[in-house]
C-alpha cells in the first residue's frame, strides 16, 4: 500500500511541477506573447491582418450631412438674427478606394484614395430635391473679398450694382445643387466675358473637396522593423510622414500650426494606453487634432475599448492655437494677426474659389456641429442651434490590444462668415454673424461579421490563453497539495505499522506471565 502511495506521489510530483512551471511561464511571458503576435499581425506589410484592413476596409463608411435652413430671409437681410431649421440627415454610403500603393525599403508607403459617395434615400431624411434656403457662398465671397482688399468704396458701389443684377446675397438650392454642384450666375457671366479669367463656374460645398481629394498623395510608417535609434516602429503604426510631398504644411503662421501630426484616423497603433493623445491629421480642415481618452465601454458585440474624444480645448482661443490666427488682409500681411472666438477656426488659408485665375480664398470658418464648446456670443447670434454633446463631439473607439478602430465618427461645421457693406445695398443692414451651413458626420462601426472575426482571431484565442495559464497553474498547485497530502499520509501509515511491530513482543510477554504457576 505504502509502495503504491509513494509510486503515485512520484508521479503526481512530476505532473505538478510541469503544470507549475508551465502556469508560472504563461503567468509571466504570455503578455509578450501576445503583444508579439499582435505587433506581426498589426505591421502595414502583405499578409497581415491590418494590412488587409487597411487596404480593403470591410466596415462601411457613411457620411450624414445636415444643412441649415434659413427660414426668416426678409428679417435677417434687415438685421434680425438668423432662423435656422437643420435639415437631414442626408446620408451618402462612402466608397473608398486605394490606388498607387508603393512600398519603400525605409519603411514607408505612398498611396492617394479615391472617395465614391453614392446617396442611401433609407436611411436619410428627405430625397435630394428637398429644397433649402441659405446664404450665397459665392456673393459673400466675392464681398469678403472686397474687403480684405481694401477696395474703393466707388468701386464697390459699381460692383455690388453689378451684381444685383445677376445674383442676391440668399439662394435656394435643392440638396443636390447645393452639395454636389450647380452653375453659379455670377460665375458664369465671368466665365462668358473673361473665359481666360473664370475657367469654371460650378460651384458645390461637398463636391468640389472630394475632388479635390483624389489628388492628394499620402506616405505613411508601416510600423515594420526599427528606426535609427533602434526602437520599434510599431508604435508609428500609420503616422503620416508626408502629405503630399512635404513633412508640413505652409499656409498657417508659425511652425507648431504647420506641423502634419498622426494618423489619417482610420489606423493606429496596438497596446493603446489610456495616458496618450490620439492626434489625427484631417486634411479637409488643413490640420491636426488630437482626441484625449475619455472612457472604457463595451461595444455592442461585447468588445472592450477605449473612447477618445475630441476636447472642449482643441479650438480654444489660445497660446496653443495661436499659430491658426489669420491675416484678414491679403494685400497687407504687416496688419496683426485676427485670432476668432474659441470654438472657432479660420479655413481662409486652406479652402480658395475653384475655376478662378486669381486665388480668392473662401471666407469659410470651421466649428464643431452647432458650435458645441464654443463662445457663448457665437451661439447666441443664432436662433435655433442646439449644441448636444452625444451627437455633436467627435470621437474615436479602440481595442486597447491590437490597436483596431472599432468604431468613430468625425463631426465637423462649416460656416460662412457674412460681413455687411454699406456701399451694397442688399447687404447694407445685414449684421455680420459666423453663419452656419452644413455640418458633417463622417462615421464607420465594425459590424456582425468583422466583429465575429476579431472574436475568432483575437478574442477566443486570448480568452483560451488567459484560461490555460490560471488552469494549469490552479493545477499544478492542486497536484502539488495532493502530493504532499500523499506523502503525510504515506508517512502516517508508516508510522503506525512500526508502532504495531514494536508493541506485539510485549503483549506476548505478558500472556506468557499469565500461564506461568504462582507457586514453583
Amino acid at each position: 500500500m505504502v509502495e503504491r502511495i509513494r509510486c503515485a506521489s512520484l508521479v503526481l510530483s512530476v505532473l505538478s511541477v510541469g503544470f507549475l512551471v508551465s502556469g508560472i511561464l504563461l503567468l509571466t511571458f504570455s503578455d509578450v506573447i501576445i503583444k508579439k503576435a499582435v505587433k506581426k499581425e498589426s505591421q502595414l506589410k502583405q499578409g497581415t491582418v491590418v494590412y488587409k484592413l487597411w487596404r480593403d476596409s470591410p466596415v462601411p463608411y457613411y457620411i450624414s450631412i445636415y444643412i441649415f435652413d434659413l427660414i426668416n430671409e426678409v428679417d435677417f437681410l434687415n438685421g434680425a438674427k438668423p432662423q435656422l431649421i437643420e435639415r437631414g440627415p442626408f446620408v451618402y454610403k462612402e466608397q473608398r478606394t486605394k490606388t498607387d500603393i508603393k512600398f519603400y525599403p525605409n519603411g514607408t508607403i505612398s498611396y492617394r484614395e479615391l472617395r465614391n459617395y453614392t446617396f442611401d434615400r433609407s436611411k436619410s431624411s428627405d430625397d435630394e430635391t428637398y429644397n433649402i434656403t441659405t446664404v450665397n457662398v459665392v456673393y459673400m465671397t466675392l464681398v469678403n473679398y472686397l474687403l480684405t482688399q481694401n477696395v474703393l468704396s466707388p468701386v464697390r458701389s459699381l460692383i455690388g450694382l453689378l451684381l444685383s443684377t445677376v445674383e442676391k446675397p440668399i439662394m435656394k438650392r435643392t440638396v443636390k445643387e447645393y452639395l454636389w454642384g450647380y452653375r453659379d450666375p455670377i460665375l458664369g457671366m465671368l466665365k462668358d466675358k473673361f473665359p481666360s479669367l473664370v475657367t469654371n463656374d460650378q460651384v458645390s460645398v461637398f463636391a468640389s473637396a472630394v475632388d479635390e481629394a483624389q489628388y492628394e498623395t499620402y506616405l505613411i510608417n508601416s510600423g515594420v522593423g526599427f528606426d535609427a535609434n533602434h526602437t520599434e516602429r510599431i508604435r508609428d503604426l500609420g503616422r503620416i510622414e508626408r502629405f503630399n510631398f512635404s513633412t508640413s504644411l505652409s499656409i498657417w503662421s508659425n511652425q507648431y500650426a504647420n506641423m502634419i501630426n498622426g494618423t489619417d484616423s482610420t489606423i493606429w497603433h496596438p497596446d493603446v494606453s489610456k495616458d496618450e493623445l490620439i492626434y489625427s491629421f484631417m486634411n479637409d480642415i488643413c490640420r491636426s487634432v488630437h482626441l484625449r481618452f475619455n472612457q472604457t465601454r463595451q461595444n455592442i458585440f461585447n468588445i472592450d475599448i477605449y473612447r477618445f474624444a475630441l476636447p472642449d480645448d482643441i479650438f480654444a482661443n489660445s497660446s496653443d492655437n495661436e499659430g491658426f490666427c489669420t491675416n484678414i488682409s491679403t494685400s497687407d500681411k504687416i496688419k496683426p494677426l485676427k485670432c476668432l472666438p474659441s470654438g472657432l477656426f479660420s479655413l481662409t488659408p486652406c479652402l480658395h474659389l475653384s475655376g478662378s485665375a486669381v486665388s480668392i480664398p473662401l471666407p469659410i470658418i470651421g466649428s464643431n456641429p452647432h458650435f458645441l464648446a464654443t463662445d457663448q456670443t457665437v451661439q447666441d447670434a443664432i436662433i435655433g442651434l442646439k449644441p448636444d454633446d452625444t451627437r455633436h463631439r467627435s470621437y474615436m473607439e479602440i481595442e486597447p490590444i491590437t490597436g483596431i478602430v472599432m468604431n468613430g465618427s468625425r463631426r465637423m461645421q462649416f460656416n460662412i462668415n457674412v460681413v455687411n457693406d454699406s456701399k451694397i445695398g442688399a447687404i447694407a443692414r445685414i449684421q455680420p454673424v459666423v453663419y452656419p451651413m452644413i455640418w458633417v458626420n463622417e462615421h464607420a462601426e465594425i459590424d456582425q461579421p468583422n466583429a465575429n472575426m476579431f472574436h475568432k482571431k483575437v478574442a477566443v484565442p486570448l480568452a483560451v490563453l488567459a484560461v490555460l495559464k490560471y488552469s494549469f497553474f490552479t493545477m499544478g498547485v492542486t497536484l502539488l497539495l495532493t502530493v504532499i497530502g500523499l506523502v503525510i499520509y504515506s508517512q502516517y501509515k508508516k508510522n503506525r505499522a512500526l508502532v504495531l511491530v514494536v508493541d506485539e513482543p510485549a503483549t506476548a510477554a505478558v500472556v506468557d506471565d499469565e500461564r506461568t504457576p504462582l507457586l514453583q
